[in-house]
């Protein structure tokens, strides 16, 4: 079927291993409908991570450059992943990806996602060792992120798990943990934004299931919230990874459409 579509893509302007143009070669092999690349903006710290200041413009004609290029065959969006700490306003672009990656802390930043031993300092020592405590004050920065900003499409949203596996930092089962991450999915309704199902800790071995967990999903669609595929792809052999499990459980848990990057508007629904 001519559904695939992702619209959360890194290259090697930021954190990416594949250049756009590899990105765009294979997802149109692939048979997608559109691609959206959505660089890390720019920030002030962590610049292995994203963009730099100098490559902007180089990022953004090389896009519309590909939309040049693969008109009338594939759907091509200038896009950005704009974190809580970025600068960087997104009214230059087609759209934006809202996520949160990061925590202030006196010695610069933690990272929710990064490495394990950086990330086991931070909840050592502004957590109170508690990896509950590091879920709680995620959920209330994406929270009062989202509400501030009001992306389009709401990143990974219960990325504070990727080193779950490694940390064992809480049960994914415990009543406390769910009912944090629902009031924050649930305040987080009113904005209309597209929650998206995000494989990318799939492609690199972090988790067994997408972001975000069935549950919330289910209770998204309870909301009557929508939805949105994406890869969050770093490495172009992956650009569809496990999309045909992500859209079982999008089926599993109550869904009978999508949203995706659309080939004449920006957005298009699509039955799954």
């Amino acid at each position: 079927m001519l559904t695939k579509s992702s619209a959360h893509v890194h290259t090697t302007y930021c954190d990416g291993k594949s250049t756009a143009a590899q990105m765009a070669k294979a997802a149109y092999d692939l048979g997608f409908v559109s691609l959206g690349f959505s660089s890390h903006a720019y920030q002030p710290f962590d610049p292995d991570y994203c963009m730099k200041k100098d490559q902007i413009s180089a990022y953004r004609q090389e896009i519309l450059d590909l939309k040049a290029e693969y008109e009338g065959k594939m759907a091509i969006y200038l896009g950005m992943e704009r974190d809580f700490y970025s600068p960087v306003s997104p009214a230059d672009y087609d759209y934006f990806i809202g996520s949160c990656h990061y925590f202030q802390i006196p010695e610069g930043f933690g990272c929710v996602d990064g490495a394990p031993d950086n990330l086991r300092y931070y909840i050592d020592h502004y957590c109170s060792g508690s990896g509950m405590e590091l879920a709680r004050q995620y959920f209330d920065l994406l929270q009062r992120y989202i509400l501030s900003i009001r992306p389009p499409i709401i990143g990974h949203f219960d990325l504070v798990k990727k080193n779950n596996g490694i940390l064992h930092l809480f049960d994914e089962n415990d009543p406390a943990y769910r009912r944090m991450a629902l009031d924050c999915l649930a305040a987080l309704r009113e904005t209309d934004a597209i929650l998206e199902v995000n494989t990318g800790a799939l492609a690199r071995g972090y988790q067994i299931a997408p972001y975000p967990a069935p549950f919330l999903l289910k209770a998204w669609h309870d909301m009557k919230g929508k939805i949105m595929l994406n890869s969050d792809c770093h490495d172009a052999r992956f650009i569809a990874c496990q999309y045909d499990d992500a859209e079982e459980m999008m089926r599993a848990c109550g869904y009978t459409s999508a949203v995706r990057l659309g080939r004449h508007t920006l957005f298009e629904e699509y039955g799954l």
